[in-house]
């Protein structure tokens, strides 16, 4: 799971601002929406940008500047990942600067999006910005700017980011039999492989960190820790990666499947851990990695009953019901109240592909009255909560349109296939 701003941490004293609650609606328009058209909508509100070249920046560790190599892009795009961040009341102040910020991992979403439309060329633009922006050792910071103040904050890195980017490109490739991406695969492949942690086989977290609540950074850290989450991206990645480029020498998938199995799975309580740092487990239930994002993966694994297990454990612990609504809170410390909306529709996704299609169809159809009651893109979360914004935002809305095409049209899975063909 992300940390929100990464630099900009904005919600750091915001520990349960609130806001407004809305109940979930029992009659009108958003009482029985028509989800796929919701999901058209969806996809229309993602808001992408031309991407403005000029002179970027890092921080130092002393809060300096440490300008970057210049950046060469003709025509590139990126998506805008909070949109209309005052949209509604209670946000902190000074979260209005995010409007031109954009995740890294956000045009890896969208860029999915447009490829499973057959918008193809709208894909290749978001990938050319992906292509400037990564750094001499193959991998890509974690946000920028797309416009105005250059700042991009390159030397923090996470493998799931980067696993992501990898991820989109093979698909890319895969789908547009276009290789222009071929290289800046292959460096992300290398730089994942120089992360694998020989005392378990998992891929380590990345590189820098922000402290006291984002008001310090150390670009020079180095994270001895394996992120569930992180390693899930990455054996999706490769394993896509090592199929659309046979040439390239990438980490094992078969391997990495194995660490995951064997390292991360917790069977006295049915879900996986939230990461492992050596052979010591972090005890903290999150959702993507104790049974969402990693049900995917069991799904994709062929290991079913896992899955199964692990779906049940988080509905237990991590699930409520909040005005009426069915949340899932993104970890067993945060407030009962909180719904982790990005975080949540991997769940209907994986109910989907179990054939619990009645209840993989009331998650997505729960995601459209959020959108219908809150209004486009969809809010990532449903109050303002530390690194948890009640903001329209671009991942949850994305991860929402890609769940709509499988779940609601029957169409084959696009993200984290079961079965490569």
């Amino acid at each position: 799971m992300r940390a929100l701003i990464a630099g900009w941490a904005l919600l750091a004293l915001c520990a349960s601002c609130g806001g407004p609650e809305v109940p979930r609606p029992a009659e009108g328009q958003c009482a029985s929406p028509d989800v796929w058209h919701w999901a058209a909508l969806a996809s229309q509100s993602l808001r992408v940008e031309r991407f403005v070249v000029r002179p970027l920046y890092d921080l130092n560790g002393s809060g300096g500047a440490n300008h970057l190599a210049p950046v060469t892009c003709s025509d590139c795009t990126a998506v805008v990942s909070y949109p209309d961040p005052l949209r509604h009341p209670g946000a902190p102040k000074g979260f209005e600067r995010l409007k031109q910020r954009s995740f890294t991992y956000d045009n890896a979403l969208v860029t999915l999006v447009r490829l499973s439309e057959s918008r193809h060329e709208e894909a290749r633009q978001l990938l050319a910005t992906l292509a400037a922006l990564q750094t001499a050792d193959g991998a890509w910071g974690f946000s920028f700017n797309i416009k105005g103040d250059g700042f991009y904050n390159a030397g923090y890195v996470r493998a799931g980011v980067v696993s992501w980017v990898l991820y989109a490109m093979a698909r890319y490739t895969e789908v547009t039999r276009d290789r222009r991406f071929v290289p800046n695969m292959r460096r992300a492949g290398l730089w994942l492989s120089g992360r694998i942690d020989p005392a378990n086989g998992l891929i380590r977290g990345g590189a820098g960190r922000w402290m006291d609540g984002g008001g310090r950074y150390e670009p020079g850290h180095i994270a001895r820790w394996a992120s569930t989450e992180h390693n899930v991206d990455a054996w999706f990645a490769l394993r896509l990666a090592a199929r659309v480029d046979p040439q390239g020498s990438w980490p094992s998938a078969a391997l990495l499947r194995v660490a995951i199995a064997n390292q991360l799975w917790m069977p006295g309580q049915g879900r996986y851990a939230r990461g492992i740092e050596g052979h010591k487990k972090d005890p903290v239930i999150a959702l993507d990695a104790a049974g969402t994002w990693t049900a995917l993966h069991a799904i994709a694994a062929g290991q079913t009953a896992r899955a199964v297990r692990a779906l049940t454990f988080v509905d237990d612990r991590l699930g409520a019901e909040n005005g009426g609504w069915h949340t899932h809170k993104p970890d067993n410390k945060a407030d009962d109240r909180l719904w982790f909306v990005e975080g949540s529709v991997a769940r209907g996704m994986a109910l989907s592909r179990l054939g619990q299609r009645g209840r993989a169809r009331a998650a997505l159809t729960q995601l459209a009255q959020w959108g219908c009651v809150r209004g486009l893109p969809l809010a990532y979360s449903n109050r303002w909560y530390r690194d948890y914004p009640l903001t329209p935002a671009a991942a949850p809305t994305a991860w929402f349109v890609l769940a709509a095409r499988e779940v609601m049209r029957g169409e084959p899975a696009f993200l984290w296939r079961r079965r490569l063909p």
